[in-house]
């Protein structure tokens, strides 16, 4: 369907309601059925028209038991199932609710184009937070819903914090992000460790009116939800807490990635390390314990659990802080071996030891979180403006694109190959010259694909992940620029190299679209120039050419009583030339804006005489035909120019009409519009395909058209008629 409509071609379908992108969940929750055929609301945003088409629930069951809607068995199963009298009554106000959602928003644009004021705000704006939760695809399809009553913008919020993601955490995270773009929203990123902070932050910035968030599912007194912190601390922004559904399918499992930053895996288990490193440290505090007392080791377990915290995970790092107390008590508090503490002292620092030991750790595996999650957003900056210094602001635009590849495959390990669109918004079947791989053979269908589809295709996706490379397109806010291929020596691909190659995506893509702009500001200079020459030239070799022309008529008029078959032949040259010279000088007036109609009250009988005696040397040898009602009223607009029209159009079907055959000219009066429709047939050869508007253009001349002519007179008729306010077709 996007196919037809980008082709400019009408698209007339039915669509149940079920089957709409932000209405699965709802239709789920009543039905217990998931519907997988599903068709996003941005595609019902491009409708030009919606109407509902509507029936009672007991005549619907009627054609159901009828064998209209379903036959045989299957009309049953529906019948016991799916179409129960209950869902069909849910589903028909889900279509009624859906249907005047349309109509108010339709009515919004019609009071915001007639300046109407309205009874409600329009400066509305949702934001909905999401993460990697099950939940999260549930929470935008309802704001989307949201949205579209209320007829506002919504935006998706994700807060990337330290912790890192697991596999299956970044699979629903892209899947929720996906479905999001999908369904119209502006996606934006921000980085905090304080949810709630972040997500004002975000609303106070962008004038958001509501924010979404889930309702938790129980409350804890240890800890308040987001959405408790959420409202004491929005202020004036409203605050929706919805019940969100489960998603229903689970993310895919696959190999965890390698990370965008250089800090290598862990060879071993922290686990065990932190078991070892214990040991160690329980080894050495009894070598010097007669020299230096409990407390020394005491100090020394300390500092080795903070140190520990720099290079290990949060989890070890507690466990070795548990263990370095637990060993503290029965190696070295008095009495030993046992976990029993006698001095009230003893109790008191034990506690303190095993406070500051879990306290130190767990603050610092968070600041060594954030010190990597900064490096790695440090990098993948730097590497966005290098790549944006490289491929904008070269003087060659080749070298600079090269310098970019180099840059992002440095950062991402790989290979890249471009490929960039041609002129004629085609797909290159050639790699742009800045890549470092070359596509093989089957490669090529997937970037086609990825090209066409606007989505991402190709490994580590669900379309074509037998393929080598990922591509993405290179997609701005107005066209697909191309496609760039990503080939990872090493390692997956997880969610942070995924959000780095489409911001480099788009990066490229704003270079290429830059390119086509310049090109495109260049031709259409060189244009304007050319025409600008052209009709400067023709004006003056036109103004040049009317007074010799002129004698030459009174010369050959004077010489009229000389009976020579040479004088018919030149005075016929003299006034085709004339003719030429007048169209040229018409068209100059034209394209200077020169032309303004005067208009008076007139007969359309006597604009054709006009026509009929102007053309009358060209019309010697066929016959005319008209048909004018008699009870044609007068009409207001200027003759003269309707007249030349009509003698352009006139002289064309006499060039082009074999001798003797007849011009029909027929007028009538619309009584739809009470517009005048003036037809000119002829019985000339026809027009080629294609060709209906081509004639139309200056300097076109049809394939086998007589010697003669400049191919302006149809293009003077059609600027001639639309100054007069109307408009003419072939």
């Amino acid at each position: 369907m996007l196919e037809l409509l980008d082709a400019g071609i009408d698209v007339l379908t039915t669509l149940n309601v079920q089957h709409i992108e932000s209405q699965v969940d709802t239709v789920r929750q009543i039905t217990g059925v998931t519907v997988h055929e599903r068709v996003p609301d941005s595609l019902l945003d491009r409708a030009r028209e919606i109407q509902l088409v509507d029936i009672s629930v007991e005549k619907l069951l009627e054609r159901l038991r009828g064998g209209k809607v379903y036959l045989g068995e299957r009309a049953d199963t529906a019948a016991a199932h799916f179409f129960r009298e209950g869902n069909l009554t849910a589903l028909r106000e889900m279509a009624l609710r859906f249907t005047a959602e349309q109509v108010d928003r339709d009515l919004e644009d019609i009071r915001r184009a007639k300046r109407v004021s309205s009874a409600w705000k329009t400066n509305a704006r949702l934001l909905v937070g999401v993460g990697p939760s099950p939940y999260a695809e549930s929470l935008i399809r309802w704001t989307r819903r949201a949205a579209t009553r209320l007829g506002c913008p919504w935006l998706v919020v994700w807060v990337e914090t330290a912790r890192a993601l697991s596999p299956a955490d970044q699979d629903r995270l892209a899947a929720s992000l996906a479905l999001a773009r999908k369904l119209g929203a502006e996606v934006v990123t921000v980085t905090g460790e304080n949810l709630a902070g972040a997500l004002l932050t975000v609303a106070r910035e962008r004038n958001v009116s509501q924010i979404v968030v889930g309702k938790p599912d129980r409350r804890r007194w240890w800890r308040r939800s987001l959405a408790d912190r959420l409202i004491d601390e929005s202020g004036d922004i409203d605050i929706c807490a919805v019940r969100p559904l489960a998603g229903t399918v689970a993310a895919k499992p696959r190999a965890a990635a390698a990370p965008l930053d250089d800090t290598p895996a862990p060879a071993v288990n922290g686990y065990s390390v932190a078991v070892m490193l214990t040991f160690v440290l329980v080894s050495l505090g009894l070598g010097v314990l007669p020299y230096t007392g409990y407390m020394f080791v005491g100090l020394g377990f300390l500092i080795a659990v903070t140190l520990t915290g720099l290079w290990l995970a949060r989890g070890p790092v507690l466990l070795m802080a548990t263990l370095c107390a637990l060993s503290w008590n029965f190696f070295y508090i008095e009495p030993r071996f046992t976990f029993y503490i006698g001095k009230p002292q003893d109790i008191f620092l034990f506690v303190m030891f095993f406070t500051v030991a879990c306290s130190m750790g767990h603050l610092t595996t968070r600041l060594r979180q954030r010190e990597l999650a900064e490096t790695r957003r440090s990098k993948l900056t730097a590497a966005l403006l290098r790549v944006t210094q490289s491929a904008a602001l070269a003087t060659d635009s080749t070298k600079g694109l090269t310098e970019a590849v180099a840059t992002i495959n440095e950062l991402l390990r790989g290979e890249t190959c471009l490929v960039a669109r041609r002129e004629d918004h085609t797909l290159d079947t050639a790699a742009h010259p800045s890549s470092t791989f070359s596509p093989a053979a089957k490669e090529w269908g997937v970037a086609g694909w990825a090209f066409q589809h606007k989505q991402a295709a190709g490994r580590f996706t669900d379309t074509l992940p037998q393929s080598s490379a990922t591509w993405f397109p290179l997609q701005t806010a107005t066209a697909v620029m191309g496609v760039m291929g990503i080939r990872l020596t090493t390692g997956g691909m997880d969610f942070g190299k995924r959000q780095a190659i489409e911001a480099f995506a788009l990066q490229l893509a704003l270079v290429l679209e830059k390119d086509h702009f310049l090109q495109a500001v260049t031709h259409v200079e060189m244009l304007t120039q050319s025409e600008r020459l052209q009709r400067a030239l023709l004006d003056s070799v036109s103004h040049e050419l009317k007074t010799p022309l002129a004698v030459i008529q009174a010369s050959l008029e004077g010489l009229a009583d000389f009976k020579n078959p040479y004088l018919d032949e030149i005075l016929t040259a003299n006034k085709r030339l004339q003719r030429v010279v007048t169209n040229l000088l018409q068209m100059t007036r034209i394209e200077s804006a020169a032309v303004q109609p005067r208009r008076e009250w007139c007969l359309l009988s006597d604009v054709l005489h006009q026509a009929l005696e102007a053309v009358e040397d060209s019309l010697a040898g066929h016959s005319v035909t008209w048909h004018v009602p008699d009870d044609l009223p007068a009409l207001d607009l200027d003759a003269v120019l309707l007249s030349q029209a009509v003698t352009n159009i006139l002289h064309n079907a006499a060039v082009y009409t074999p001798p003797g055959a007849n011009i029909v000219i027929r007028a009538e009066l619309m009584e739809k519009d009470s517009t005048l429709r003036i037809c000119i047939s002829d019985s000339g050869p026809g027009l080629p395909d294609g060709t209906a508007e081509k004639v139309f253009d200056k300097f076109y001349r049809s394939p086998g058209s007589p010697a003669g002519g400049t191919g302006l007179g149809l293009s003077i008729a059609r600027a001639l008629i639309r100054s007069l306010k109307g408009d003419i077709t072939a």
